[in-house]
Order: C-alpha cells, then sequence, then structure tokens
C-alpha cells in the first residue's frame, strides 16, 4: 500500500484554503486537490508491504507531543523561479512545532530505510501544475498575505494514498495523538 503522515486541516482551515483551489480549477494543465485531501505531509513513505505498515504504526505510536496552534497564511509556489509545479498556502506560525513534530516522525522511521526527498517545508498543497499556464501567478495575485485561518494540531495521521483515475483517496489507516 502507498502510505505517507500527515496532519489533517480543519474543515474550517479547509474551506477557507479550497477557495483558492476553486479560482484556478478550471485551468487546463492544472490539477487542484481535492478539499477533503487537504493537509500538510510530514513524511512520504511511498509503497509499503502490510508487515511494514504494522512496524511504521508501532514507532508512530512512540511519539508523544503538546497539541499546539497552526496559522495558515499567504500562497506560493515552488519552484520560485520559471514555470509553477505546485500551488501551495503557507504556515505563519507553528512551524518550529510542525518541523519537530516532521523530525520525530522521520527520525522514528528512517531506521526502517525511509528517506525524505527534500528538507521538511510546512506547507499544504493547493494544486499541482502539469504545464506552463500563462498568468497563474498574476490570479494567485491578492492571495500572498491572506489569511486562512488557525487550527490546534493534536493528533497525526498515517494514512494509505490509493490512485484512482479520478485522483488519489486518502484512507486513515491509523490516528496518533498526545
Amino acid at each position: 500500500m502507498r502510505l505517507f503522515v500527515a496532519v489533517d486541516l480543519s474543515d474550517d482551515v479547509r474551506n477557507r484554503i479550497y477557495r483558492v483551489a476553486e479560482k484556478i480549477s478550471g485551468i487546463n494543465g492544472i490539477k487542484t486537490v481535492e478539499r477533503e485531501n487537504l493537509h500538510i505531509t510530514l513524511l512520504f513513505l511511498g509503497e509499503v508491504s502490510d508487515s511494514k505498515a504494522d512496524v511504521i504504526k508501532n514507532r508512530l505510536r512512540e511519539i508523544k507531543f503538546e497539541p499546539f496552534e497552526v496559522k495558515f497564511r499567504g500562497i506560493g509556489y515552488f519552484p520560485p523561479r520559471g514555470n509553477v509545479r505546485v500551488v501551495w498556502v503557507g504556515v505563519s506560525e507553528g512551524v518550529g512545532e510542525l518541523r519537530k513534530l516532521a523530525d520525530e516522525v522521520y527520525a522514528k522511521l528512517k531506521k526502517l530505510g525511509f528517506r525524505r526527498d527534500k528538507e521538511f517545508a510546512a506547507h499544504v498543497t493547493v494544486a499541482r501544475v502539469k504545464r506552463k499556464v500563462d498568468k497563474l501567478k498574476d490570479m494567485l495575485k491578492g492571495f500572498e498575505d491572506e489569511e486562512f485561518g488557525s487550527m490546534t494540531v493534536d493528533k497525526f495521521k498515517l494514512k494509505q494514498s490509493i490512485l484512482r483515475p479520478t485522483g488519489p483517496v486518502y484512507k486513515d489507516v491509523e490516528v496518533f495523538g498526545p
């Protein structure tokens, strides 16, 4: 099964962020993330056997943390120069706590052979851009300082990504909390 570790968003934050996706969803070459799939990825694991998934769950159960607040603000994109590949919403408060949680997840799972494909950056992916879209950056203007709300992070999840022709479906495998 294809797995990742993530923090799901509250319904309020999810709805506010989804307004950006709606603004760009009809553009050819842009695949927006479905409202119910918006999240912060702590670590992508990829294809994992059922037996290894059990070991992952045991390791993640060892993580203890105090609940913390996260605020979402601003739109950005990767890469910062050239053609946009990913549109994201940033985290303006709680970045340190999210990084600490992501680092702890990584520390528990790297002993099982998992590696980060890139350094952790606290963000919510809103859309993936499959080809050059003229004026996309102009369309996102006005959202650079937009406030998307806040939420308490009091749990994280091991999630399964089931790939379908219509897009991925995410299923909670297990929920972990303090």
